[in-house]
């Protein structure tokens, strides 16, 4: 690999405290200025998939705003009798019939 920087030193001569306290200096340099750029280079990936992150939530949060449900948790539900089970599945038919889409049961709540 050909460096400019060393065509500049005269081989013969021979190198002072100060001179070498310079090239050290520009080699230092050299390596800081190298990091930064690995370092802005990840910044921006991550930020980059922070990106996608985020447009999967704004499509989750338009499709709620839209009358779809959002993924929800995985939490199952418990159904206690069997008038609590004929409730569930009248729900689900007409929820199903009225908006032509996927039904999942989010949660069941007693009301007495």
């Amino acid at each position: 690999m050909y460096i400019p920087v060393l065509d500049a030193i005269d081989k013969e001569a021979e190198i002072t405290v100060g001179e070498g306290a310079l090239y050290s200096i520009l080699a230092i340099a050299m390596v800081f200025a190298i990091l930064l750029i690995i370092i802005g280079i990840t910044t921006l990936v991550f930020k980059l998939t922070g990106l996608f992150d985020l447009k999967k939530e704004l499509d989750a949060a338009r499709k709620a705003k839209n009358g779809e449900v959002a993924p929800a948790s995985t939490q199952e539900v418990t159904i206690k009798d069997d008038d609590m089970m004929a409730a569930v599945l009248v729900a689900t038919i007409d929820y199903r019939l009225t908006h032509k889409s996927d039904v999942r049961v989010v949660s069941v709540k007693q009301i007495n």
